[in-house]
């Protein structure tokens, strides 16, 4: 809701903008500037035309001088070429030489008359203004009329030889041109000297105005815009206050406040938006403050709610700044909510050793915006580090966008002491296994198991006969194996006998060896099992698929710890402990009358029943680990974490095949596994058991186990060849027969199948 009102007050301002913007083309602060800028121009450029006229008098004098300086020239030239002509014909007079005189006359003439017409043609353009000798002009034209005449007399006489009349002509007709051009010198050198020293005055006097004028136009027009600026400015400034003073009212949450500017101009406009503004965030305040109540109302609730949840709860904004924390997380922590944001926050409720991997959890989770989850030790307002599990979740709006992030801290200290108690029991457990020589693969620490151990603890040192029960793959023969070395004999022999996995024609020979030539195919003397544990222990595994006949020759041993060759009749003791192992019932197979009943009373001595994977749940996290580190390290891979979701199967499944079915299963995930974490198939973990029915094949495994070399051999390969040459796992040969592995294995060896033969079928 709050949002809405908000756009629609954007929408508003919005149009009040656009309706401003349609004002612009009269605004009088723009009419201002123009004609501030229009004056400032029109006065520079009346300054630049005033300099301009002056540069142009400046000029005009110049040229004067020049004029001036021409006229002279003009007049010197003049004088000059006439005292050159005046002195060559005196020269040629005076020698009496006609023919130069004759010859050279004319051209001279020609040249006095070429510089006569030149001088002309230059007095005819100076300006108008210039001062020229007004007997200038007349003294050229008479020397251009007077002179050819001269000259043709002077030729004329020349000729004659009246050489006394040339010099007269000479003196009397020639020679007062020279005078005359004399006089009009002296006439042009004194004008030319006034002129200048006018012309140079009025340069002068240009150049004082022009000094004098360019600081004063400049100073005129900065003082003309200072005035222009201070004017504008005063037209702005007083709306611009009552602006600013409508701020702060805004400011101050004094919405009924208005701007009242005269005018039509934009800052009138400005007015106009800014008392719609204020009249439309007066609608929001309002609107905002009830909702703003309303929220502290349920915040109050939703705080309250909070403080009486038994968790640590943090309400965090989107980039994961503090906003709220319950009761007990303050209390917990001894901190206030202002403490919580501060920068070192980290620093001082994280453990040490779990900082850096906690704030780099969080940071990564925070990014994804998913639901994650943390554990890590929490400081406490005394000093004192708990374990808690903080599941942070994000709150999003109508958009998807994040808007807060919720965190809870739970309590698991008590589990995780619990987990670190069961490690810690099971450390103890191996230690004293080990000092007790046990096995070390005996991996738990539940109550059955320990149980179990504790049987095994108290019978190994004597030499009773012990008699392990439970299902297939339970660990029988390391519970054998431990009961051996936690005896005396334990620096002797440890010898296993699968009695499933021998055929029945050779389980007594297998047992109690034979002489050679005792049968077909033996050709030399062989050593029994028995015989070979002499001192140690044999450890009988499947008990109950031995046949009748040994069962009477075992009894004998047992009995009188005597027994004979096959093929001999000769006595031999032995002094060997007897460990048994079956999983199957025994009581049964007496009432069945497969299985002696004597014979079970003298295996029966001390019973030890091995629990089923599905009755130590507690022990398949520290199982999964131990198997997970065991094929990892073979395998050479570096898994370091395991899926929930993956332990809750393995909790959750029923484990027909019990640790030797996990093995499998722990195996063949790691050789898949390509990253640190551990993660299995879920179809993989069926709650289909093979001891609830016969095997795939439909041959009990009583019948099975009773069929001939022959029978046994070819049930055996079609099993391989319909599970691809696999023994191991749910989908082995194994399970399909429903025999255990190792039996399987036994069989396979002493049958010469050729297991690897069928993988590529």
């Amino acid at each position: 809701m709050v949002l809405g009102i908000w756009n629609t007050v954007s929408s508003r301002l919005a149009t009040l903008a656009g309706e401003k913007s349609a004002f612009l083309y009269r605004l009088q602060i723009r009419r201002r500037l123009s004609i501030c800028f229009v004056l400032i121009i029109a006065l520079m450029l009346a300054g630049d035309g005033m300099l301009l006229w002056q540069f142009h008098l400046v000029r005009v004098h110049q040229e004067h001088l020049t004029a001036v300086d021409q006229q002279l020239i003009a007049v010197l030239r003049a004088h000059s070429g006439l005292m050159s002509f005046y002195e060559k014909l005196d020269t040629f007079a005076r020698a009496e030489d006609a023919g130069r005189l004759l010859r050279e006359t004319e051209p001279l003439r020609d040249a006095l008359l070429e510089d006569t017409q030149r001088i002309k043609n230059s007095l005819s353009q100076l300006p108008r203004e210039s001062h020229v000798d007004t007997n200038l002009l007349p003294t050229l034209e008479t020397i251009e009329s007077a002179l050819p005449s001269q000259l043709e007399v002077i030729a004329a006489l020349a000729k004659s030889g009246d050489w006394n009349a040339v010099k007269l002509r000479l003196e009397n007709e020639v020679r007062p041109l020279e005078a005359l051009t004399s006089a009009m010198v002296l006439n042009a050198d004194r004008e030319v000297g006034q002129a200048q020293a006018e012309a140079l005055q009025n340069i002068r006097r240009a150049q004082t105005r022009i000094l004098i004028f360019v600081p004063a136009s400049a100073l005129l027009t900065l003082l003309f815009a200072a005035f222009l600026g201070m004017a504008i400015t005063n037209s702005i400034n007083e709306p611009l206050n009552r602006l600013v003073e409508g701020s702060r009212a805004l400011a101050r949450r004094e919405f009924q406040h208005q701007v009242a500017i005269k005018g039509e101009d934009e800052l009138a406009q400005v007015g106009v938006v800014f008392n719609e503004t204020a009249r439309q965030l007066e609608e929001l305040y309002d609107t905002l403050s009830r909702r703003e109540e309303k929220l502290r109302q349920d915040e109050r609730e939703l705080r309250r709610i909070t403080d009486a949840i038994p968790q640590l709860i943090l309400v965090l904004s989107p980039d994961g700044h503090v906003l709220h924390a319950n009761q007990l997380l303050l209390e917990y922590s001894g901190l206030t909510l202002g403490d919580l944001n501060s920068p070192s926050l980290h620093e001082h409720i994280s453990h040490p050793d779990d900082l850096e991997k906690a704030q780099r959890e969080r940071a990564s989770g925070l990014s994804r915006g998913f639901p994650f989850e943390l554990e890590q030790r929490t400081r406490g307002g005394k000093g004192e580090y708990r374990w808690f599990l903080f599941r942070y979740n994000p709150l999003r709006d109508e958009r998807g966008e994040i808007i807060r992030w919720y965190a809870t801290g739970t309590d698991i200290e008590d589990r995780k002491r619990a987990e670190e108690r069961t490690r810690d029991e099971n450390l103890v457990l191996r230690e004293e296994i080990d000092r007790s020589s046990m096995f070390e693969e005996i991996v738990g620490s539940s109550e059955p198991l320990r149980k179990v151990l504790s049987q095994v603890s108290k019978v190994a040192p004597t030499d009773s006969t012990v008699l392990i029960l439970g299902e297939t793959g339970t660990g029988k023969e390391l519970i054998a194996r431990a009961v051996h070395k936690g005896s005396s004999r334990s620096s002797r022999a440890f010898v296993g006998v699968n009695c499933a996995a021998i055929p029945a024609a050779l389980i007594a020979s297998e047992l109690f060896g034979h002489e050679k030539g005792a049968f077909t195919g033996a050709v030399q003397r062989r050593l029994g099992r028995f015989e070979l544990a002499d001192g140690g222990t044999i450890f009988l595994d499947e008990i109950g698929d031995l046949p009748m006949e040994v069962q009477v020759a075992l009894l004998r041993v047992l009995q009188e710890r005597t027994f004979e060759r096959m093929g001999s009749g000769q006595s031999i003791s032995v002094d060997v402990r007897v460990v048994a192992a079956t999983n199957r019932d025994l009581k049964v197979a007496i009432r069945a009358g497969t299985f002696r009943e004597d014979l079970f009373y003298r295996l029966n001595v001390f019973p030890i029943q091995i629990p089923s994977l599905r009755e130590r749940v507690d022990d398949i996290p520290l199982l999964v680990e131990y198997l997970i580190d065991r094929y990892a390290k073979k395998a050479g891979k570096n898994i370091r974490n395991i899926e929930k979701r993956t332990l809750e199967l393995f909790e959750a499944y029923g484990w027909p095949g019990n640790i030797r079915e996990m093995q499998n299963v722990v195996e063949r995930a790691v050789i898949l596994c390509d990253g640190e974490t551990f993660s299995v198939d879920a179809t993989w973990l069926t709650h289909e058991s093979p001891r609830e029915s016969s095997s795939a094949l439909g041959i009990p495994l009583k019948g099975l186990l009773r069929l001939d070399e022959n029978q046994e051999r070819e049930m055996i390969e079609k099993a391989l060849a319909e599970c691809g040459g696999r023994i191991s796992g749910p989908s082995g040969a194994a399970t399909r027969l429903g025999i255990p592995r190792q039996t399987l294995e036994s069989k396979i060896t002493n049958l010469g199948i050729n297991k690897h033969r069928f993988k590529s079928a």
